[in-house]
């Protein structure tokens, strides 16, 4: 009771203390709010925006006429935006194909399509969802722009009207849409002081103002027209959307239970009348809808068929022309008589190869148009394998064209389950009975020849394993597990398709090749004409490369793995690795090797063509294509250093502070590998010395083979190779004998004795000089007398001759001649003599020399 009585008296003490402190701040808080109000009261409002000053009346004229003129920009740019008029020509004919598509879509997902039928529809659909970004870009620009051409004309609005009241003349308000009373609406009603201003001139405000109104009512309506157009697409990206994520839904439920049985067993379909009814009914409504479908598309895309009926007549054109041109060709080589099929029937080799890029002629193309397609490929297919594989090998070519033609045909009524899964597995029993035919047939086996024996050796290895799978899915298709036979069966299938689709394209492609290096314009280049088998082999090599990936990617995609396993490998090549702040994947390491390898790749590829093609077509001094090619080389390496710089991940900011740092480097520790560098670009540019050049350092002296990076090559006329630095061919003194010419003089000294009339020894030189067939007639070749000798008169040949790398073997061969020239005159070429006066001699010596025994034992 004490304590409660206790809390009550604080309660009381602490609500007595809060009315005395208001109390004795009321009146503080009552000044502050009446000086708060006083404030605001009196306070001047924000800022505004400044009104527009109005138009001087000598510049109304002239800023009329340019209002004008900028309005009728505008207006003339309103219904004229190429990417709005395409959004309206191509949204009404797109929601037509999707009010088409999407009941077949929706009544095939509710039928268990195959992963393949899903995948194929899924890019249906994502084709056509493609486009709608740009689309949507489109609009939202062009409404940007309305909003800001709104907010000028209203300016441009108020800067008039703002104009014209300072005229002290009311404007009159703008027309309505359905006024007609044109005399009202083009008056201006004048005030008091307003009647001084010309009536033009105010009759040149008012129209300028009812322009403006007009204009801005002509945006206002355009842009609820994009807004509208804009909604409209909004709407249909969302139907496209809503059923990529229905189709996504369905794949991996499908995926899921993938080993669950998902249908009954054959032997337990429902069957009888009714359900025989129900089946032709719906066929006939699929085909229907897809038949409607096709109409719209050949609507929508008729010039895609124009085109490619142009192109079809194009090909065959050329290829009869090519025909006319190859025949002689294999008149001249009979072994290239076989690479000639795809020439004798033009018109199946222009049909398949129209085909194979009808996925970029006929983009988003309906199930039944592809279908078509295939079977318009399959009787020229036909034609042109029968002529190019072996007779023993027919056989299987027709069992693959049968099984294509029903895999199209399933293709077709993927939306009747019942008959898509009983073609399925009319076509595995099939497989089945074709397969173990071909591996008991020995009369299949024995009419194999020799050539082809080993790629029928292949086909009968793998021919186990296919009969495994098609038995496999045969049976899980009967049990009901029907997912699962197709993904195996039709995988296998189209593997076997996509092969022979590549191998009839690289056939044609090889026989295209032949020919195309041998007829004009490609026989005219100097590496075809050099290197025509190597390019041959080298671009075919290329080719079936190509093709293998292109047949791994799409069987990976036939057995509906091609995600998770392209998934699989990213995650290995994006996995990171590092220390602290550095981090660097295997995809990064691959990345760069490749670049790098691609840059020496190109390299040599632009090298080649220089050295093959090029310059034996220009006049280029000498020096010049080594020059060329060298700089070339450099350029594109060190551009693809960079590149794979960037491709390893490196940021190239960073890579910049480190070549600052590294050129430091250089600068004070690599300052003869730097000097030497720049000594061969300036070797290249300024061409001192060249390549081929006959140059002479010190002692030594050959051609200049190489201009490296740091060094060059000289090749001595002993056969050794010289590594001279570049700085030294540009810092010390080097004798270039072919610096601006290939002539050389060559000296020969000569003495004959003294007696012999030199004149006449001048002429018989001269004569034995001129007589060599190396010797330049121009310089003439000559003979100086050059003095008295100790034992001989002296003389010198001179001679100029062009054969600098010979000019040693020119000069033996002078030599040679000279001598035999002064043999035949009976001038002799003396040896050095020295008489010798004997003043005092040992007596022993001189009895030594006397007691000497001759050599037939006689005294003297």
């Amino acid at each position: 009771m004490k304590r409660q009585y206790v809390r009550h008296l604080f309660a009381a003490f602490f609500l007595l203390s809060g009315l005395v402190s208001n109390l004795l701040t009321l009146p503080a808080f009552a000044q502050e709010e009446n000086s708060a109000n006083s404030n605001k009261t009196a306070s001047p409002s924000p800022t505004p925006t400044p009104e527009p000053t109005p138009i001087p009346l000598a510049d109304i004229i002239s800023q009329a006429e340019t209002t004008t003129k900028s309005l009728k920009d505008t207006q003339s740019g309103l219904g004229g935006n190429p990417g709005v008029v395409l959004v309206e020509q191509e949204l009404p004919q797109t929601t037509k194909e999707l009010d088409l598509n999407e009941p077949e879509t929706n009544q095939l997902l509710t039928t268990k399509p195959s992963l393949e039928t899903l995948r194929k529809t899924e890019q249906e659909w994502k084709s056509l969802a493609d486009k709608f970004p740009a689309w949507k870009d489109d609009l939202k620009t062009q409404i940007n722009l309305l909003d800001k051409q709104a907010n000028d004309l209203k300016n441009r609005n108020t800067l008039w009207v703002q104009t014209l009241e300072s005229l002290n003349v009311s404007p009159v308000a703008a027309p309505d849409a359905n006024t007609t009373d044109s005399a009202n609406a083009n008056s201006a009603v004048p005030t008091e002081g307003g009647t001084n201003i010309p009536p033009e001139v105010l009759q040149k405000i008012q129209t300028t103002i009812e322009a403006i109104q007009q204009t801005q009512k002509q945006v206002q309506e355009q842009r609820a027209k994009l807004l509208t157009l804009q909604t409209r697409l909004s709407a249909q990206e969302s139907r496209i959307i809503q059923m990529l994520a229905l189709i996504v839904q369905v794949r991996e439920e499908a995926l899921s239970h993938l080993f669950v049985r998902d249908s009954p067993a054959i032997w337990n379909v429902q069957s009888g009348a009714d359900s025989a009814n129900g089946l032709i009914r719906q066929t006939k409504d699929s085909f229907v809808t897809q038949a409607k479908a096709l109409n719209e598309y050949a609507y929508r895309h008729g010039d895609r068929f124009f085109l490619h009926a142009i192109l079809l007549i194009f090909l065959i054109g050329g290829l009869f022309w090519a025909r006319r041109n190859v025949r002689p060709k294999v008149l001249e080589e009979p072994k290239l008589k076989q690479a000639t099929v795809v020439f004798e029937y033009p018109v199946s080799t222009a049909l398949i190869l129209t085909i194979l890029v009808s996925g970029w002629l006929y983009p988003q193309a309906p199930r039944i148009l592809s279908s078509l397609l295939g079977a318009a490929a399959l009787i020229p297919g036909i034609v042109i394998l029968r002529n190019l594989i072996e007779k023993s090998l027919f056989p299987i070519l027709n069992a693959l064209v049968i099984f294509y033609f029903v895999d199209r045909l399933r293709e077709v009524t993927a939306a009747l389950p019942m008959i898509s899964r009983l073609l399925f597995l009319a076509e595995m029993l099939g497989a089945i009975v074709f397969l173990v035919w071909v591996l008991r047939s020995k009369h299949l086996t024995d009419k194999i020849e020799v050539k082809h024996q080993r790629i029928f050796t292949t086909i009968r290895k793998i021919i186990p394993f296919a009969l495994g799978i098609f038995t496999v899915s045969f049976v899980a298709n009967a049990l009901g597990f029907v997912n699962l036979a197709r993904i195996i069966g039709s995988g296998i299938l189209s593997s076997a398709y996509i092969a022979l689709i590549f191998y009839t394209a690289l056939r044609i492609a090889e026989s295209l090749l032949i020919f195309a290096v041998r007829v004009r314009p490609f026989s005219t280049l100097g590496m075809v004409k050099t290197h025509r088998r190597m390019l041959q082999d080298k671009i075919l090599r290329g080719l079936r490369w190509m093709a293998i990936i292109a047949w791994v990617v799409l069987t990976l995609n036939a057995f509906s793995v091609r995600e998770p396993v392209f998934a699989f490998f990213t995650d290995i090549l994006t996995a990171q690795a590092g220390y602290a702040s550095f981090h660097v994947s295997l995809g990064d390491v691959i990345s760069f090797a490749v670049t790098v390898w691609l840059s020496f790749l190109l390299a040599r590829l632009v090298r080649f063509v220089l050295q093959e093609d090029v310059y034996p077509r220009v006049n280029l001094a000498g020096g010049i294509p080594y020059a060329i090619t060298t700089m070339s080389r450099y350029v594109i390496l060190i551009v693809g250093f960079f590149l794979a710089i960037a491709a390893f991940g490196v940021d190239l900011t960073k890579f910049t502070i480190l070549a600052g740092a590294f050129g430091v480097g250089l600068g004070f520790g690599l300052q003869n590998i730097v000097n030497n560098f720049v000594s061969g670009l300036i070797l290249l540019f300024e061409r001192p010395v060249k390549v081929g050049d006959v140059v002479q350092l010190g002692e030594h002296q050959g051609n200049l083979k190489r201009i490296g990076l740091r060094a060059s090559v000289v090749r001595t006329l002993q056969g050794s190779e010289v590594i001279v630095p570049n700085g030294q061919l540009i810092s010390e003194k080097v004798i270039n004998w072919t610096f601006s010419d290939q002539q050389r003089r060559l000296e020969i000294n000569v003495g004959v004795a003294y007696g012999n009339d030199p004149a006449e020894v001048i002429k018989i030189l001269t004569n034995a000089v001129s007589s060599h067939p190396d010797i330049l007639k121009d310089p003439a070749p000559g003979c100086l007398f050059l003095g008295f000798g100790d034992n001989s008169l002296d003389f010198q040949a001179r001679a100029w001759t062009s054969k600098t790398s010979q000019w040693v073997v020119v000069q033996s061969d002078l030599a040679v001649a000279m001598e035999a020239a002064l043999r035949a005159a009976g001038i002799e070429i003396p040896f050095p003599q020295r008489d010798l006066n004997v003043k005092i001699i040992d007596k022993n010596l001189l009895e030594n020399m006397r007691g000497v025994q001759p050599v037939n034992g006689s005294e003297e």
